[in-house]
Order: structure tokens, then C-alpha cells, then sequence
């Protein structure tokens, strides 16, 4: 039988950070965090929230498997760590996980990770002055983003005026939307987690289905069925065309690529001309056909998520979202309203401990003897019947 290693849990000596090491894969479990921990963790683009809950543990340090900051947009985590002088070492490699274990004290000096006389990991060490240039180019970056989004945007409103605010292209369709709550499935890594949060909601409200391109597969996989597919000719495989109950096929060209694709599955797709992304197009759609609501599943939430990624898709998104104006709301809402939900059992329970609770009372006063005596000699005779 082998002889298992000791850990290393002695102070070692030397310049730098030395501390516990408290590993944290998922963000749920900076609770475990205690003061003078070093934190391991994965996050891209570290939050202040996060950074300040770190904060506020005291930690010694934090060792970032990525980049704190990856210049998407002008996350303020590091800056809040540097302002309180807590060390951030950045990039240290998803070996770390393997090399240490919580518990074990290592020794955190010029971004090198120490575990007694051994080097498990280096990464870079995020000086004061690194973080302000980081955050400075962050800032840059997302400026120029944004002026070119609303440049494309206004160029958009002005080539496609008549779609977005007179419906002028936007096809007829079988599947009936009006008054209903409409759910827009996009494929996004977060979509699978948030259709499952907002099942009951589709169950109980009937709602109906859009998947976009492989945003149907996810709703298949969910054992449901989709009641509109929207997507380019390419991006609908064959077992999504013939589960779908409508399909809609986006061409930039106005013409339907592969006709016999659909006809083997005997399904005559409706064509709608646009060179804008599918998932835009699919909000587009259902707010036209007058949903009651439409509940965005995988797509973008906040400002950085929208503009992050191609232009002309973002200022795409930004159009669609304010063409649908109060109709739009997230996947992440829904399944808030969802959880706070009362089941009929609860209220009942706190109405009959009301009434106990009012039986009690006036039975303890002597008229409400007197009125529920009877009742309980009554009572008393019949379960003494019962049993004689």
C-alpha cells in the first residue's frame, strides 16, 4: 500500500504573501472563504461585488487561473483589490488545481506560487499600475465598441426603417402568438440551465416555443417541442426541421437554399429576406405577432454582453430589444418570479394555525367555555362511541 504524501501545512519562510490556500471552483463557494486565506479561483473579468466580498473576508491574496480582466469591458474587481492592497496574481494556470489542496500554505511572492520548496505555479502579479493601464484600455476598447454599434445601428434603422417600425417584410405565420407569452431559445451555454429554471412557467402559461438554429436542439433535449424554428438553411439539421411544428429560414438573398431538405420532411418553410442574425430576427417576429411577453433564453443580459461580439449582431440586438420595448424580459426574471411562488398548502397551513390559534384564545376566557363546552363534550361522546 503506498505511503500518501504529507501535505505541506508548516509556515514556510521567505519575502511574499504566505497563507492558507482556500480553492473556490465555483463562485458559490467564496462563503467557505476565512481572513487570511490565499483564494484560487477561475474568473474572467472579476467583478467589484465579488472582489469586495474577498474584501471584506480579509483575504491575503488571490490567485486568478485567467485573466482578472480581459479587456471585454472596464471590470473594476481588480481595482478594488489593489485599492486594499490585497495581492492578485493573475494567469496562474489550471494546473493549480491539481497542485494544491485547501488547506494547504503556500507562499506567494513576484507571481510565483510556493508550496514548500516546490513551485506549483507562476502568473502575473497585478502591480497597482498594471491594473489602472488594464482598466484604461478596458475603457478605450469599450468606447470605440460602442460608437461603432450605434453607428451600424442608425445605419440599420435606415436601410431596414420599413421592417422595424411599419412590419413591411415580415411574413404571416401559422403558429399563433398574440396575447400568448413567447420564449426565445438562443444556443448560449447558459440557455440549458435557464430553460430548465423556467420550465413551469412554459408548462402553466402554455407558452410558445421559438428555437433559434441550435436553440431548438436544446428544447428538444428538454423533451419539448418547438413550435417555430428560426435560423439560416444551414443551421437546421434534420431532426430539428421534423420536430419543429413552423420553420422559418432567414436568407439574405430572399431565396430558400436546399428546398428538398425541408420537403423530405414535409415542411414548406416561410422565407424571410434579412441579413440580421436569426435571434434578432426571432424577437422581431414574435413581438410583430403581438406576444403578451417574450422571455429571452441564452441571449444577452447586460450591456457588455451585447456589445461583446460582432458589430453589426450587437447593434442588431440592441435594435430588437428596443423594437420589443416592455414586452422583453429575461429568462434569469422569470425563474426569480417562478421561485417565489407560494403553493396552495402553505396559506392553507397559516389559515388553520389562525384558527387554532382563535379557538385557543377564546376557549381560555370563561364565556368561551361556557359556548365550547358543549361542542367539546359532544365531541368527546362521539369518539368515546367509537370505541365502546
Amino acid at each position: 500500500m503506498p505511503i500518501l504524501k504529507r501535505r505541506h501545512r508548516d509556515v514556510p519562510e521567505g519575502p511574499g504573501v504566505i497563507g492558507p490556500v482556500r480553492l473556490c471552483r465555483r463562485p458559490e463557494e467564496l462563503g467557505s472563504v476565512r481572513t487570511g486565506d490565499v483564494v484560487v479561483l477561475a474568473m474572467p473579468d472579476l467583478e467589484a461585488e465579488t472582489a469586495q466580498t474577498l474584501v471584506e473576508r480579509g483575504v491575503a491574496a488571490v490567485l486568478n487561473v485567467t485573466a482578472s480582466s480581459t479587456g471585454r469591458y472596464p471590470n473594476l474587481g481588480p481595482q478594488v483589490l489593489a485599492e486594499s492592497s490585497i495581492l492578485l496574481v493573475d494567469r496562474v494556470g489550471e494546473g493549480v488545481w491539481q497542485a494544491l489542496r485547501s488547506g494547504d500554505v503556500v507562499r506567494v511572492h513576484d507571481g510565483a506560487v510556493h508550496l514548500g520548496d516546490t513551485t506549483v505555479a507562476t502568473g502575473v502579479e497585478m502591480t497597482p499600475e498594471r491594473v489602472r493601464s488594464q482598466l484604461e484600455d478596458a475603457s478605450s476598447g469599450l468606447t470605440n465598441q460602442l460608437d461603432a454599434i450605434v453607428a451600424n445601428a442608425a445605419d440599420t434603422l435606415r436601410r431596414d426603417r420599413a421592417m422595424l417600425l411599419e412590419g413591411a417584410g415580415i411574413p404571416a405565420l401559422a403558429t399563433r402568438m398574440k396575447h400568448r407569452p413567447v420564449v426565445v431559445v438562443t444556443p448560449h451555454p447558459d440557455a440549458e440551465a435557464e430553460l430548465r429554471a423556467i420550465r413551469r412557467f412554459i408548462q402553466d402559461k402554455d407558452a410558445v416555443l421559438i428555437g433559434v438554429a441550435e436553440g431548438a436542439e436544446l428544447i428538444l433535449a428538454r423533451g419539448l417541442r418547438p413550435d417555430l424554428v428560426v435560423g439560416r438553411a444551414d443551421q437546421l439539421p434534420p431532426r430539428v426541421i421534423s420536430q419543429a411544428g413552423e420553420v422559418v429560414v432567414v436568407s439574405a438573398a430572399g431565396r430558400l437554399d436546399r428546398p428538398e431538405l425541408f420537403e423530405t420532411h414535409g415542411h414548406q418553410p416561410v422565407v424571410l429576406t434579412s441579413g440580421a442574425a436569426p435571434e434578432n430576427l426571432a424577437i422581431l417576429l414574435a413581438d410583430h405577432h403581438e406576444a403578451a411577453v417574450i422571455v429571452q433564453v441564452g441571449g444577452p443580459t447586460r450591456l457588455v454582453d451585447m456589445v461583446d461580439g460582432d458589430v453589426a449582431d450587437s447593434a442588431g440586438a440592441f435594435i430588437a430589444r428596443l423594437r420589443a420595448g416592455s414586452r422583453i424580459v429575461d429568462a434569469q426574471a422569470v425563474a426569480w418570479f417562478e421561485r417565489q411562488r407560494i403553493s396552495w398548502f402553505a396559506p392553507l397551513l397559516l389559515l388553520l394555525a389562525g384558527v387554532v390559534a382563535l379557538v385557543v384564545a377564546v376557549a381560555s376566557t370563561p364565556l368561551g367555555h361556557d359556548w365550547l363546552a358543549p361542542v367539546f363534550d359532544a365531541v368527546t361522546s362521539r369518539i368515546e362511541g367509537l370505541f365502546s
